[in-house]
């Protein structure tokens, strides 16, 4: 998947912008406060519903504007041209895939596949299972149609299921959910496949930045494996006491989580902290890789202050990593010359000052 062209109004700083992309890199510099995070932004919420830095959506919202508006033309491996685009006021979402009105953020997510690297993607390592979490699911909503259905049928369970707790209701209440909860076993297989499948790409990743070092991805997927003749429903039945007691639900796969181990030791233990900023590169490029393993296309990668993250050689050994890719980059920079664009024959260098352009160069 490519972005072809890219119009944004009324987004944070930015001044209204137009843009023609390039398929290969597109590199975004200029000063501070210049507008280069609030156009991944953009384009984040374009392809996720949300954003990477607020939760709230008006704060978007560029001051003065009654609502802000981000389209593209995206293009596929084929050939094929889908215009795309969502546009935001204080009260609602309003979302187009190929001029027609949709509700489905979904759809427009699978649309419009990106991927995010930025200086808060060591949380990956560092943050509690919710990122981890998140991390799987997006590879497995775009590789598993069957993924989808089930997570929202687990959800909307588990969720009655808690207020039946809260509410004192009776056991039997209780337990009438639990077999809603099934397609726990199915979620489980999901995120166990896909760790194996992410734990071979990040072998062969690491092996190009981390020589000398082996990696495991640990999959957890939260209940207990012991006794094996207990499926979940019987870990629910005997954990419901406790369940009431602490108001929710403890076991599931919403507790779900994987833990990366280098030599069998925690990262933080085996790697330096340049090496670990490495690891985390390695990670989201091995789910760019899988999603094309799944999906037959690219998607499209965001990468935030790059140089900021790694010192010269690391950046460089990057930058060679990234240039063997057939993916769309957008990636940001205070100056030009601390990444090497020469590595793409069609990339492209835009420069932002508070907000508009003030050069292209092709």
């Amino acid at each position: 998947m490519r972005i072809v062209n890219l119009d944004i109004a009324g987004f944070r700083n930015l001044r209204h912008i137009r843009m023609e992309c390039s398929p290969g890199l597109n590199l975004l510099t200029g000063p501070n406060a210049s507008g280069k995070t609030s156009l991944l932004e953009a384009l984040y919420f374009l392809g996720r519903g949300r954003s990477f830095r607020t939760r709230q959506p008006r704060e978007l919202i560029q001051t003065g504007a009654s609502a802000f508006r981000v389209s593209a033309v995206l293009q596929t491996g084929d050939k094929q041209r889908t215009p795309v685009g969502l546009e935001r006021n204080t009260r609602e979402l309003m979302a187009r895939i190929g001029g027609v009105p949709t509700r489905s953020l979904a759809e427009l997510a699978r649309q419009t596949p990106v991927l995010l690297l930025n200086p808060d993607s060591h949380r990956l390592l560092e943050d509690g299972p919710q990122q981890r979490r998140r991390f799987m699911d997006w590879g497995l909503f775009h590789a598993e149609p069957a993924f989808l259905g089930a997570w929202r049928r687990y959800s909307s369970a588990l969720r009655h299921r808690n207020a039946a707790l809260r509410s004192g209701a009776v056991n039997r209440v209780v337990d009438a959910w639990d077999s809603e909860l099934a397609t726990a076993a199915l979620l489980d297989r999901l995120r166990g496949t896909f760790c194996e499948a992410l734990e071979g790409v990040l072998r062969r990743l690491i092996g190009e930045t981390l020589n000398g070092v082996g990696v495991q991805v640990d999959y957890r997927r939260g209940w207990p494996l012991e006794p094996s003749e207990r499926d979940f429903s019987g870990w629910l039945r005997a954990g419901r006491d406790q369940d009431r007691q602490q108001g929710h639900t403890r076991l599931g796969p919403h507790r779900a989580d994987f833990a990366i181990h280098i030599d069998g030791r925690p990262p933080s233990k085996a790697l330096s902290r340049g090496q670990q900023k490495l690891l985390v590169v390695a990670l989201v490029l091995a789910q760019a890789e899988l999603y094309r393993r799944h999906v037959g296309d690219a998607c499209i990668l965001l990468i935030d202050d790059l140089p900021a993250e790694l010192d010269f050689d690391n950046r460089a050994q990057v930058m060679r990593t990234l240039a063997a890719l057939d993916i769309q980059l957008f990636i940001t920079a205070i100056e030009p010359g601390l990444l090497d664009a020469t590595l793409w024959q069609d990339a492209k260098t835009f420069h932002l000052l508070q907000g508009k352009w003030i050069a292209t160069d092709p």
